[in-house]
C-alpha cells in the first residue's frame, strides 16, 4: 500500500482519537470548564482593552487604598477620567489612612492590587503600578472563578454552559466591568460573590458536607465580607448554608469511636432504644430527643466554622477606621433624613440633636462649611449612634418607604453618570460612559416605572423559588443546592440594598449599589439553573451524592432500627437521624 493511502486514514485516526478524548465522559467536564474558564477570559480582556481601555474613573475614595502600595497618582483630573498610572511614592503616617484618621483602609482588593503592581513592569505598562494590569489579574480571576462555577454546577454539561454562560454576561456588562480597571474595593468583592457561589454549590453536590467543602465557603464569604465592610450581609445567608447538612469526616468519626469506648455513657447519650415494647408517645419523644442530639453532633464542626467566620468578622468590623462611622452617621442625617423632611428641627429634637444644626441638611461630611463647621457637633457625635438612626426610620415607616424608593431609583440608574469610563485620549469627551454592552443599563432603564413590582418582585420571588427547590424530592442533593444559592444570594440582596440605605444613605448610593445591583443580576442564571435541575431532574450527571460505609457513631445511625442511615438513591433526602459524612 502507499503512503498516499496511508496518510489520510493516519490522519482520520489521530482525530478520532482526539474527538474520543474530549468528548470520554470521563474527560468532558473538565474540557469544558477549561474551555468556559479560558473563553470567558479572553472575552472580559477584549472588553476592557479591545478599542479603548474601559475603566471607572476616581471619586476621591481611591487613596485610602492605593497608598498602601506606596504609590500615587500622575497628575490627571479626578472624575472625568480614569487614571491608571500611579507613580511609586512615600506615605508617611496618617497621609495613607482612612480620612487622616491614622488607620489604614482594610480590603481584600489590596492582594490583587499587589499582583498587579508585580505585573506592571512585565506588561510594559508606565509607572509603578498601572490599574490595567490591575484589569488583567481581575480577568484572569474572572476565567478561573467561571472555570469553578462550570464544574460546580449540578447540571447536564450543555445547562450548566448556559447556566454559567449567564453568570458571565452579567460580569462583562457595562455596570460591572469598568470597576475591574478602578481604585476601588469593588473588585474584590465581585469576583468573590462568583467564588461564593461557586463552593456553595461545591459543598452542597452530596447529602453531606465535608471540611475542605467547609472551608472553601469559609475562605470566599471571608474573602468577600473583607473586600468591603458592607458586605457583612452575607452572613445572613451563608451561615444557614453551612449548617444546612450533615459534615462527613472519617477522622471525627473516628475520634468519636474512640471517646466512645473511653467514655461508655457518652455512647449511650446517642445510642438507639433498646429493643423494647414502648408505646409509640414515649417512643417518639426518645426518637426526637435522639434526633436532635445527632443532628447538633453531626453539624458541630459547620458550626465551629461559622463561629469562625462570625468572630473573624467582627474583628474586621472593629479593625475598620471609626472615622468611617462617624461620616455615615452624619451623611444619614445630614443627607438622607433631612433634605426630604417638612420639618428637620423636630427631627433633629427627635435624634436628640441640637435643632440650630439643621441649616447644615443636604451638606456632607467633607463640606467646609457642612455639619463638622458646627460648635455643636461633638455634642451630635456624642449622642446619635446607629441605634437611633434605626429606630428613626423605624418610627417613620412612610419616610422610610420613601427612602427604599431612592434606593430603587439608584438600582435602575446602574452606574454613577458623576464618574467617567475612559482614559483622557483624543476623541473621548469628559465623563463619557461605555456602551459596548450595556444590556443591564438599558433593561433598568426599561424597568424603572416598575421598580416597586419587578425588583421586590424578583428578590421575594427567588426566595420562594429557592424553598421550593429545597423541598423537592424528587431531586437528589446536587439539584437541591442550588435551591439553597437562591436562598442565600436573594437574602444577601435584600440585606445588602438595605446595608447601603442605612449606612452612607444618599451619599454615592449609586456606586454603592453595585453589589446589591450585580446580585440581583445573578439571581437571573440562578432561576434558570433551578428550571433545569427541575426539568431535567433525571441527569445523571447530578448523581453527586457519595456513599460512605456504615460506621459505630450516632450521626451514621439511623432513627431506631439501628440500620446504616441513607440518603434515598432517587431524592437524596435525609432520612431522621440520617448519615453524617
Amino acid at each position: 500500500m502507499s503512503n498516499h493511502s496511508i496518510h489520510p486514514k493516519s490522519s482520520n485516526d489521530t482525530l478520532a482519537r482526539a474527538m474520543s478524548w474530549l468528548t470520554d465522559p470521563c474527560r468532558r467536564l473538565s474540557v469544558t470548564c477549561v474551555v468556559m474558564g479560558f473563553a470567558w477570559c479572553v472575552i472580559m480582556l477584549g472588553r476592557l482593552f479591545i478599542g479603548s481601555t474601559v475603566g471607572l474613573a476616581d471619586s476621591g475614595d481611591g487613596h485610602r487604598l492605593l497608598c498602601q502600595l506606596d504609590v500615587a497618582p500622575v497628575g490627571q483630573p479626578q472624575w472625568a477620567w480614569v487614571t491608571p498610572t500611579y507613580e511609586a511614592y512615600d506615605w508617611k503616617g496618617e497621609a495613607c489612612s482612612t480620612g487622616g484618621s491614622g488607620t489604614p483602609y482594610l480590603s481584600t482588593q489590596w492582594v490583587l492590587l499587589v499582583f498587579a503592581k508585580a505585573l506592571t513592569p512585565v506588561l510594559g505598562l508606565p509607572g509603578a503600578l498601572d490599574l490595567r494590569a490591575l484589569g488583567v489579574v481581575c480577568s484572569l480571576v474572572f476565567g478561573l472563578a467561571v472555570a469553578l462555577l462550570t464544574a460546580a454546577m449540578p447540571l447536564k454539561i450543555w445547562a450548566r454552559t448556559v447556566v454559567v454562560c449567564g453568570f458571565a454576561l452579567a460580569t462583562v456588562d457595562s455596570a460591572v466591568a469598568p470597576y475591574f480597571i478602578s481604585p476601588f474595593s469593588e473588585p474584590a468583592a465581585l469576583l468573590g460573590m462568583l467564588f461564593l457561589v461557586a463552593g456553595i454549590l461545591r459543598l452542597l453536590r452530596g447529602s453531606r458536607t465535608t471540611l475542605p467543602g467547609l472551608a472553601l465557603v469559609s475562605a470566599a464569604a471571608l474573602w468577600t465580607i473583607f473586600a468591603k465592610a458592607q458586605t457583612m450581609t452575607l452572613l445572613i445567608g451563608v451561615l444557614p448554608v453551612m449548617l444546612a447538612r450533615p459534615v462527613h469526616s472519617p477522622r471525627l468519626a473516628g475520634a468519636w469511636r474512640h471517646l466512645s469506648r473511653r467514655f461508655p455513657d457518652l455512647g449511650r447519650l446517642t445510642a438507639e432504644p433498646a429493643g423494647t415494647s414502648a408505646d409509640g408517645a414515649g417512643q417518639l419523644a426518645r426518637d426526637g430527643a435522639r434526633g436532635l442530639a445527632v443532628g447538633v453532633l453531626r453539624r458541630l464542626p459547620a458550626a465551629v466554622m461559622c463561629g469562625v467566620i462570625v468572630w473573624s468578622t467582627v474583628l474586621f468590623a472593629g479593625g475598620q477606621a471609626g472615622w468611617l462611622k462617624e461620616v455615615y452617621h452624619v451623611h444619614q442625617v445630614f443627607l438622607t433624613i433631612l433634605p426630604s423632611s417638612p420639618t428637620p428641627e423636630k427631627d433633629l429634637r427627635e435624634l436628640g440633636v441640637a435643632p440650630e444644626m439643621a441649616k447644615f441638611a443636604g451638606k456632607s461630611f467633607l463640606s467646609t462649611t457642612g455639619p463638622t463647621s458646627s460648635p455643636h457637633y461633638e455634642e451630635f457625635l456624642d449622642t446619635v449612634d446607629d441605634g437611633d438612626i434605626l429606630a428613626f426610620w423605624a418610627k417613620h415607616p412612610g419616610r422610610a418607604a420613601a427612602l427604599a424608593d431612592d434606593g430603587l431609583l439608584a438600582l435602575t440608574a446602574t452606574r454613577p453618570e458623576y464618574l467617567g469610563n475612559f482614559l483622557n485620549e483624543p476623541g473621548k469627551v469628559a465623563y463619557a460612559k461605555d456602551d459596548s454592552f450595556s444590556l443591564t443599563v438599558m433593561a433598568f432603564a426599561l424597568l424603572r416605572p416598575l421598580r416597586w413590582i419587578v425588583f421586590p418582585g424578583l428578590w421575594l420571588g427567588s426566595l420562594a423559588v429557592g424553598v421550593r427547590l429545597l423541598r423537592h424530592r424528587g431531586l437528589r442533593a446536587g439539584p437541591r443546592g442550588v435551591g439553597w444559592v437562591l436562598i442565600a444570594m436573594s437574602l444577601n440582596t435584600v440585606a445588602q440594598f438595605w446595608a447601603v440605605l442605612l449606612s452612607d444613605g444618599q451619599n454615592d448610593i449609586v456606586k454603592h449599589m453595585v453589589l446589591t445591583l450585580y446580585g440581583t443580576l445573578l439571581l437571573g442564571p440562578l432561576l434558570l439553573a433551578a428550571f433545569a435541575a427541575t426539568a431535567l431532574s433525571d441527569d445523571p450527571d447530578t448523581d453527586l451524592d457519595e456513599g460512605t460505609p456504615a460506621a459505630d457513631v450516632p450521626w451514621q445511625r439511623a432513627g431506631s432500627s439501628g440500620a446504616l442511615a441513607a440518603t434515598s438513591p432517587v431524592t437524596g433526602a435525609e432520612a431522621p437521624g440520617a448519615a453524617f459524612p
